[in-house]
């Protein structure tokens, strides 16, 4: 026989052949997977609820301690920023008046103040306002009104009734309000010469009968 090399044999310890490649996933495999991916979802669903209850609780917190809204106080009545001074009167007269004169009206301050009437107390006299009624008066504005008062009564006229008024209704757009102005002297004294005019004494009288 020849002297030939024949083919190497496998050393101790070695084998011919690869070792044995891993196997298909056993079902205990999957379902162990399974679980952990299940576990590692529910651990962040805990996380995102704990934070959301972290939150929650610092909102109620927050809601508890605010301070509280004060609401803006009401404005006051409209009488009390809005004020009526006599001007003077217009003279001549005219024809069939008694009296007439300006008034003006200042609202100080806070909301605009509407002056929707004015009269007096007699029923033996009558008003009428030049512009015509109603007027809004806004904060730090002054409006000039004309009043013209006629007689329709002489014989029920109070020729000296001490302290007149004007009695003026008026409103803010929160509340609605009649007060009486007294112009003061000047216009007790202008009224009362106007209505002496306009009615005189021997006018009440009226003409003697036959004796």
């Amino acid at each position: 026989m020849s002297g030939g090399i024949g083919p190497v044999e496998p050393g101790e310890g070695t084998s011919g052949r690869e070792g044995p490649r891993p196997g298909p996933r056993t079902p205990a495999g999957r379902w162990l997977g399974r679980t952990r991916a299940a576990a590692a979802r529910h651990g962040r669903v805990l996380a995102a609820l704990g934070a959301a209850a972290v939150l929650a609780a610092g909102a109620a917190r927050w809601y508890a301690t605010r301070p509280e809204t004060i609401p803006p106080a009401a404005p006051p009545p409209p009488s009390q920023t809005l004020s009526l001074t006599y001007g003077e009167p217009l003279v001549p007269a005219a024809a069939g008046t008694a009296f007439t004169f300006t008034v003006r009206v200042r609202t100080s301050s806070g909301p605009a103040v509407t002056v929707e009437r004015i009269g007096q107390p007699s029923g033996a006299l009558s008003v009428t306002i030049r512009p015509p009624l109603p007027v809004t008066v806004a904060a730090g504005e002054v409006r000039e009104l004309v009043l013209t008062i006629q007689a329709k009564d002489c014989v029920h006229v109070a020729r000296n009734s001490g302290m007149p008024f004007l009695e003026v209704t008026l409103s803010n757009g929160f509340q609605k309000e009649d007060h009486s102005y007294i112009p003061g002297d000047r216009y007790a004294r202008d009224l009362s010469v106007a209505l002496t005019r306009a009615c005189p004494e021997d006018r009440d009288n009226g003409t003697p009968g036959p004796s």
